[in-house]
C-alpha cells in the first residue's frame, strides 16, 4: 500500500464499514444494527479467547500442584491451590492485557507474538517468585507457595497458551487451503535457498492457499544445511543434484527463494536448475516487499534481467549528488521523448525537479502518453512539442521559445532490417535530424548536448549503424566555446520497443517456433533504467568532444536467451522449437563497443569509459553531409549507400542481401 500505516488502517476501516453497509442492505438490517452485531461478534470472539486462556492457566496450576506433590494436595496446600486457581488465571489475564497479547491474531500467530506472550508469562512469574521470597518475612505464619509449583505452573501455562494459538493457526490454515479452490490443483514446488527468505516463503505459501504452491523440499548449496528441516520442509541437497531431487520429490516447479543473492551467483544457480527441465520462478526481492508492490506469495516468473550475468548498475551517493546538481532547476529538452530510452530519460529527469522538461516527439500517441504520465509530477513544467527533428524551422521554433540549457538527442530510427530496406529515410532521420538539433543547440547557446548512439555504429555493416556513425562524427566536431557536445554509445536494451525479448515472447505465446538468425550470435544487453542512469552521469562529467562508452558486461548468446525464455514459460524446446533462419541484411554476428582505432580510458564515473574517437574537420564534414542529405532526398538508394560507405567504411551489401522479402527475427 502506498499510504502510511495509519492511513492504511483508516482505509481498511472504511472498506470494512462499506462492506458492512452493503451486507446489511442485502440482509435487510439497518446499518446501525449491522455495526452493533459486528461489535457483539467481536466481543464474543474476545470472550472466547479470554475463556480459553483462563482454562489453560487453571489447568496449568492444577498440573503444577499435582506434579509437585504427586497427587492433588489436601489440607493447607489444597486450600492454597484453590486460592491460586482463583487468583493466578486472573493475574495472567491482566498481564496479557497489559502486554497486549490479547490484541494479536491467533490465526496469524508467529514468532513476534510468541515473544510477547513469553515476556508476559515470565514477567508475572518473576513477580510471583519475588512475592514468594518475601512471604516468610511479611507473613511468617502463612504457608509459602513451593518454588516448584511456581516453576511448573509457569512452564505449563506458557506451553498451554502457546499451544492453543498454534493449534488455532494450524486449523485456520488448513481451513483456508480447503476453502480456496486452485485451478489444476496445488503445484509441488522445490525451493532453492533454505535461508530466511526460504523460511518465510514456506510459511506464507502454506498459509496462502490461493498462491497455488505446495513446498515439497529445499535445494541449498551450503553443506551445513543439507538434511535440515526448515518449517517442516527438508533440505535434500545442493543445486548440482537439482534434476535428481526434483524427480525424487515429484516437483512441478522450481522457485528461487534467494532474492538478495548477487545476479552472477543467481545465474549460476539457474543454469544448474535448468537440468531439472521445470519452470523456474522466483519470490520478490526485499525492495519490492518493502515498497508494498507485491507480497511474498506473489511468485513471479524469473525476469531476464535477473540473468544478465552481472549486477544492475545503480547510482551511488556521489552520482546522485552530481546528477541532481546538473539537472535540478534547469531547462532540459529530450528528443524522441516517447521512445524506450527517451521516455525513461524523461521519467528520471522528472524526479530531479527540472525547471522545465521539453518533450520533442514526432509520434502523437507516444507524446500524449509520456506527457500524461509526467503531468501529475511536473504540472505546467512539462512541455509537449509535436515536432519533427528533420525540419529546421520546427526545431528552431522550439529552441527559441523554451531556451533549453541541456539537450538529450534520443530520436532515431533503430531497426536494422527496416533501415536496410529504407536507407534514404534512415539518412534523413538519423543524420539530418541529428544535424538540425545539434546546430540549433549551438546557435541558441545550449550548455550541454548529448547524442544517444549505439554499438552498431562501430565498424558499421548496416545502414542504421552507418547513419549513427555519421551522427557521432557530426556531434564530435561541433564543439565550441558555449556548448559541450558529447556522445554516449551502448548496445541492446532489454525491454525496449521491438527488442528481441518482445519478439521471442510473441513467438512463444503463438506456440513457436522462435526464429533465430544464427546459433552463435551474441549481443550486449543492459536494462533501460541503468542505460539512462549512465547516460545522465556521462552528461555531467563531459567536457565536450568526448565519446562515452557504457560498460555492458559480457555479451550474451541469443540462443541461450531464447532457451531461457522458453523454459521460464514452463515449456521445452521440443514444444516451441527454434528455427535458424540466417543473418538478416546488415546484421553482425558479434557487436563491438569500440572501433579498430578507438581506445578507452577511465572517465571518473563507474561503468563509463571515454573513447578517443574523433571525426573529420567540420568543413569537410559539412560538405559531405550536405551531399549525403541531398542524395537521400532524391531517393537515390545506391548513391546514398555509396556515400555512407565512403564516409564510414560501411560495407555495401549485394542486392540479394537487401532484398525486402527476406524475413528473419531475433
Amino acid at each position: 500500500m502506498r499510504t502510511s500505516f495509519h492511513k492504511g488502517s483508516c482505509s481498511m476501516d472504511r472498506t470494512a464499514m462499506m462492506w458492512a453497509s452493503s451486507s446489511s442492505a442485502a440482509s435487510g438490517k439497518p446499518f446501525v444494527q449491522s455495526v452493533v452485531d459486528a461489535k457483539l461478534g467481536s466481543a464474543t470472539h474476545s470472550a472466547i479467547k479470554h475463556g480459553l486462556d483462563l482454562v489453560a492457566v487453571a489447568l496449568a496450576v492444577v498440573t503444577a500442584y499435582f506434579i509437585r506433590f504427586e497427587q492433588i494436595p489436601r489440607g493447607t496446600f489444597g486450600a492454597q491451590m484453590l486460592y491460586m486457581l482463583a487468583a493466578l488465571p486472573a493475574l495472567r489475564l491482566c498481564a496479557g492485557r497489559w502486554s497486549n497479547t490479547h490484541r494479536s491474531s491467533w490465526r496469524l500467530f508467529g514468532l513476534a507474538e510468541c515473544l510477547v506472550l513469553t515476556r508476559s508469562v515470565v514477567s508475572l512469574t518473576m513477580l510471583l517468585v519475588l512475592a514468594r521470597l518475601a512471604m516468610p518475612l511479611l507473613l511468617p505464619n502463612v504457608q509459602v507457595i513451593p518454588l516448584g509449583v511456581i516453576a511448573f505452573e509457569a512452564s505449563f501455562s506458557l506451553v498451554a497458551l502457546l499451544g492453543i494459538r498454534v493449534v488455532v493457526r494450524m486449523i485456520d490454515e488448513q481451513r483456508a487451503r480447503r476453502a480456496v479452490p486452485v485451478a489444476g490443483g496445488m503445484r509441488r514446488a522445490l525451493l532453492v535457498g533454505a535461508g530466511r527468505a526460504g523460511q518465510l516463503a514456506v510459511r506464507e505459501l502454506r498459509a496462502r492457499a490461493d498462491a497455488g504452491y505446495e513446498p515439497v523440499g529445499f535445494l541449498d548449496d551450503d553443506p551445513v544445511r543439507v538434511g535440515q528441516i526448515i518449517e517442516g520442509v527438508r533440505v535434500f541437497g545442493s543445486t548440482t543434484r537439482a534434476a535428481e531431487i526434483a524427480s525424487e520429490v515429484r516437483a512441478e516447479v522450481i522457485i528461487l527463494t534467494m532474492p538478495a543473492v548477487e545476479r552472477v551467483r543467481r545465474r549460476e544457480v539457474v543454469e544448474r536448475c535448468r537440468a531439472a527441465d521445470l519452470p523456474i520462478q522466483t519470490v520478490p526481492g526485499l525492495y519490492e516487499l518493502l515498497g508494498g508492490k507485491v507480497e511474498i506469495t506473489r511468485v513471479r516468473p524469473l525476469k531476464i534481467d535477473d540473468l544478465l550475468g552481472r549486477e544492475v548498475v545503480r547510482f551511488d551517493e556521489l552520482a546522485v549528488q552530481r546528477v541532481r546538481r546538473a539537472f535540478t532547476g534547469r531547462r532540459v529538452l529530450v528528443t524522441g521523448a516517447g521512445g524506450s530510452i527517451g521516455s525513461e530519460l524523461c521519467r528520471q529527469l522528472a524526479a530531479l525537479e527540472p525547471a522545465s522538461l521539453i518533450l520533442v516527439e514526432n509520434h502523437e500517441n507516444h507524446l500524449f502518453d509520456i506527457e500524461q504520465e509526467l503531468r501529475p509530477k511536473l504540472g505546467e513544467r512539462v512541455i509537449p512539442c509535436l515536432t519533427d527533428v528533420r525540419v529546421t524551422e520546427e526545431v528552431e521554433a522550439v529552441f527559441a521559445k523554451y531556451r533549453p540549457e541541456v539537450v538529450f538527442h534520443a530520436a532515431a530510427y533503430k531497426h536494422v532490417p527496416m533501415m536496410e530496406m529504407h536507407p534514404t529515410k534512415a539518412v534523413l532521420n538519423n543524420v539530418r535530424g541529428t544535424r538540425v538539433v545539434a546546430e540549433a543547440a549551438r546557435n541558441f547557446g545550449v550548455e550541454r548536448f548529448l547524442l544517444v548512439s549505439t554499438d552498431k555504429a562501430v565498424n558499421p555493416t548496416s545502414v542504421m549503424g552507418a547513419t549513427k556513425r555519421v551522427a557521432e562524427m557530426l556531434v564530435l566536431v561541433m564543439q565550441d566555446a558555449r556548448t559541450r557536445f558529447n556522445v554516449v554509445r551502448f548496445g541492446n536494451v532489454l525491454g525496449s520497443a521491438g527488442s528481441v525479448l518482445h519478439t521471442f515472447t510473441k513467438q512463444i505465446e503463438a506456440g513457436g517456433p522462435i526464429t533465430l538468425t544464427h546459433p552463435e550470435i551474441t549481443r550486449y544487453f543492459m536494462t533501460i533504467p541503468e542505460a539512462v542512469r549512465l547516460v545522465m552521469q556521462a552528461t555531467t562529467v563531459g567536457r565536450g568532444g568526448e565519446l562515452f562508452v557504457l560498460d555492458m558486461g559480457k555479451p550474451v548468446k541469443i540462443l541461450d536467451l531464447a532457451l531461457q525464455m522458453i523454459r521460464l514459460s514452463g515449456l521445452t524446446e521440443d514444444e516451441i522449437g527454434i528455427s535458424i533462419v540466417g543473418l538478416r541484411p546488415g546484421e553482425k554476428l558479434h557487436e563491438e563497443l569500440l572501433g579498430d582505432h578507438e581506445e578507452q580510458r577511465a572517465s571518473g564515473v563507474p561503468n563509463v569509459w571515454v573513447s578517443s574517437s574523433t571525426g573529420p574537420r567540420l568543413g569537410d564534414m559539412g560538405r559531405w553531409v550536405r551531399q549525403l542529405e541531398a542524395t537521400a532526398e532524391t531517393g537515390d538508394v545506391d548513391r546514398t549507400r555509396q556515400l555512407l560507405s565512403e564516409g564510414t567504411g560501411y560495407r555495401m551489401p549485394k542486392h540479394s542481401e537487401a532484398d525486402p522479402g527476406v524475413s528473419a527475427t531475433g
